[in-house]
């Protein structure tokens, strides 16, 4: 410790030695220690920091980051202020499991000179101090706490980083006093104290149970939407589904589960099959069907398997479950496949005719849609989803928020697609592209995002840390010239009201749409609007050629019909 070494240092430096890469930060007044050691620390001696103009921006690409990478970054935030801002991308990184470390300032509780370094200078930090400023975000991590005591930086730290990667993983909270941070300490490259918990196995005997049941089924049916998190995963969900002619939903899914192309995917939707399965495999999915609408079959057997199978941090989930294993799907996947070898091949090879027939219809229905998609102006969804699908190959990864719809875009490849938390929180979209673009800095990113998403994406922000930190985005804004998914609850709830009988549903529109591909432009991106259907395609070629070889960020505004 030298005369002027802080708890500042001293966070950097644990951050450092735990092998964080990047510290984003959105700083205030609380952050003079950490920008002073920043300075004394120079670029090369990492992590390395960013300065993200907004809260939501910087968690967002912590979880994109994270998504690709599955290792947690750092984000510093002002006091309690600018952890309010980042509360919607919380929520979307809490709900998906996402791991990183949410740090921000505490107020400074001193007021007289000469009580600790640090101590109120502001009229701001009267009227920032909470009595409990983690309150409001409790909900939405895993821990949390109040760095209190200069000594206990690497203690803390370790601890923080340790439980976001450890167990369910998940966000973190620290929050550190400005006189905590203003204090001398030590710094310290040690390793680092707790290993994360590694990967939870199923109990042998509930994994006799479930391949007893699906073994026993004339049609069962897997229900997924987050096995793909693990590529390894994914590659044991195909073989399992492959082997035993399982055919398998993705029901909104939040990354590839398995390939439109794989012979046992069947559908997005569960709807039209669940009344005919009489074993159902709800593998990581929260939400496997609507109760309210989707009728399952009756003496059907359910089992869930995810690391938390009945979601215990849901209040109300009432999914039947006869068998709910806890366990990681990377392990339990492989041990299932094995315990069901002794299945009836006859049966299973019946079952493949079956699926394969089913499966057909749905894709004839799915060529149908994108066939009178293809000239319709303004441009179908559905085709534009086909133009990207077309981009995408093993150098790209597509992060998709409210943009195209995964059957039509064919989408095949585990670890190259990402969708929206289900919590729903908007804004994800642009932070996770940049993100996902630091963590593969050599790949094509392409972020599909809904106009109304984009708005609260914050994306000046975003587009300035495009330009900021060399981080080329192909940006797709599918422009319906307003919230797409209001209008379909509104026509859900009232299909005979008088909301859908005018040509403006109330409270779903954005219009006059703003010139999206005029924004990117002040942050020194290229922008096009496009409305023909003939010219979309040469436009994604244009685009991908100015991100790729002049890395540049791109906007594509493409004029979109509302399909409801």
């Amino acid at each position: 410790m030298t005369e002027n070494t802080t708890v500042g240092h001293a966070v950097l430096a644990r951050l450092r030695a735990a092998g964080i890469e990047y510290f984003l930060a959105n700083a205030g007044t609380d952050f003079p220690p950490i920008i002073e050691a920043i300075a004394q620390a120079g670029e090369d001696d990492g992590p390395q920091a960013l300065v993200i103009p907004h809260e939501n921006v910087a968690v967002s690409m912590a979880h994109g980051y994270a998504m690709v990478t599955g290792n947690p970054l750092a984000v510093m935030l002002h006091v309690n202020v600018g952890t309010s801002n980042a509360i919607c991308a919380l929520t979307n990184a809490y709900r998906t499991n996402v791991p990183l470390v949410l740090m921000a300032g505490r107020t400074p509780w001193t007021e007289q000179a000469g009580l600790a370094a640090g101590t109120r200078s502001r009229h701001i930090h009267w009227a920032q101090e909470m009595f409990d400023q983690a309150g409001m975000l409790r909900e939405l991590v895993k821990w949390d706490y109040e760095l209190r005591a200069p000594g206990e930086v690497d203690v803390v730290l370790d601890r923080a980083i340790t439980i976001s990667q450890s167990d369910i993983p998940g966000p973190v909270y620290l929050s550190i006093p400005r006189e905590v941070l203003a204090a001398p300490a030590m710094t310290s490259s040690a390793p680092r104290r707790a290993a994360p918990t590694g990967t939870a196995y199923p109990d042998p005997d509930q994994i006799a149970q479930a391949a007893e049941i699906l073994q026993a089924a004339e049609n069962p049916l897997i229900i997924t939407a987050d096995v793909g998190k693990s590529p390894s995963a994914a590659g044991h969900l195909a073989e399992l589904a492959e082997r035993y002619a399982i055919p398998v939903i993705t029901h909104v899914p939040r990354y590839l589960c398995l390939g439109n192309d794989h012979p046992m995917h069947l559908d997005y939707e569960a709807s039209p099959h669940l009344a005919q399965a009489d074993a159902v495999l709800v593998l990581d999915c929260d939400v496997p069907w609507i109760p309210a609408t989707d009728p399952v079959c009756d003496g059907a057997k359910v089992i869930h398997l995810a690391p938390d199978p009945l979601f215990s941090r849901y209040p109300v989930r009432g999914f039947p479950s006869h068998l709910s294993i806890a366990a990681d799907a990377s392990a339990a996947l492989p041990l299932l496949a094995a315990a069901m070898a002794g299945a009836d091949t006859a049966r299973i090879e019946a079952r493949r005719d079956r699926v394969a027939e089913a499966r057909q219809a749905v894709r004839d229905r799915w060529q149908g849609i994108r066939d009178k998609a293809r000239q319709a102006e303004p441009i179908h969804p559905a085709w534009l989803a086909q133009c990207v699908g077309e981009l995408l190959d093993g150098d790209t990864i597509l992060v998709n928020e409210m943009g195209v719809v995964p059957q039509h875009a064919g989408i095949n490849r585990p670890g190259r697609y990402f969708g929206p938390s289900p919590a729903g929180g908007l804004g994800w979209g642009l932070g996770a592209a940049l993100g996902a673009k630091l963590a593969a800095p050599d790949d094509l990113i392409i972020a599909t995002i809904g106009d109304g998403s984009y708005f609260f994406g914050n994306p000046m922000a975003a587009h300035y840390c495009a330009r900021a930190y060399d981080l080329p985005v192909l940006f797709i804004i599918v422009n319906n010239a307003g919230w797409g998914a209001v209008r379909r609850a509104t026509k859900a709830m009232y299909p005979d009201g008088k909301a859908l009988g005018g040509n403006d549903i109330p409270l779903s529109r954005l219009d006059p749409a703003p010139d999206y591909e005029q924004i990117i432009a002040a942050c020194g991106g290229y922008g096009e609007r496009i409305s023909d259907p003939d010219a979309l395609p040469a436009a994604l070629a244009r685009a991908v050629k100015i991100v790729t070889e002049e890395r540049r960020q791109v906007l594509l505004n493409v004029i979109v019909s509302e399909v409801v």
